[in-house]
């Protein structure tokens, strides 16, 4: 099982990671740049639903950075009577980075046709997995490049049903530090 501390060191990786997707549907194709910034981090793992945590409601940047210095701990998280609803969170959050590279089902959603979801997003990526499915929700910021929304592993809802699949054209994934890109899908050439 992974903690708290595991996701925080394993999302600091993709703080330096772009991801660019070209998608296709009849006829029509959309680009897509994905970025990583440590304030998604909290959502990601689900630590808004710790509302006995009182010390976790603040500035979610400091709270990403207190946890990776161990000022927060997994034992802080772990003992709060909700962790039961984030910890399939928590255990495959460690996971997202290869979530990205390897997935290749993204659909366009429309949360009008998941009348059980509150949730807003642009696109939604549907990983299989050993342990079942993983959902991740792509949201816009204002700079027109996506972030993770949202992330949780299935639990007996699918969110993709009555979604439009988009088929996947071409992934590069890009270290912004140094420029250095790597093209994990091409059908395109």
């Amino acid at each position: 099982m992974h903690n708290i501390y595991d996701c925080v060191v394993s999302f600091s990786s993709l703080l330096d990671t772009e991801y660019y997707m070209i998608l296709g549907r009849k006829g029509v194709s959309v680009s897509l740049h994905i970025t990583f910034d440590k304030k998604d981090c909290f959502h990601l793992m689900g630590l808004q639903y710790l509302t006995d945590r009182p010390r976790l409601n603040r500035d979610r940047g400091r709270i990403f950075d207190e946890t990776k210095e161990r000022k927060i701990t997994a034992e802080h998280v772990e003992t709060s009577d909700f962790y039961q609803k984030i910890s399939g969170r928590i255990d495959r959050l460690p996971d997202l980075e290869k979530y990205f590279d390897s997935n290749d089902t993204i659909f366009k959603y429309n949360e009008k046709k998941n009348s059980f979801s509150m949730i807003q997003a642009e696109y939604l990526m549907k990983n299989k997995t050993e342990f079942g499915n993983i959902f991740v929700f792509l949201g816009k910021n204002r700079d027109g490049k996506y972030f993770c929304r949202s992330f949780f592993p299935e639990e007996g809802k699918d969110y993709t049903k009555n979604q439009a699949s988009w088929t996947l054209l071409y992934k590069e994934k890009r270290r912004i530090s140094t420029g250095e890109r790597e093209i994990l899908y091409n059908r395109i050439a």
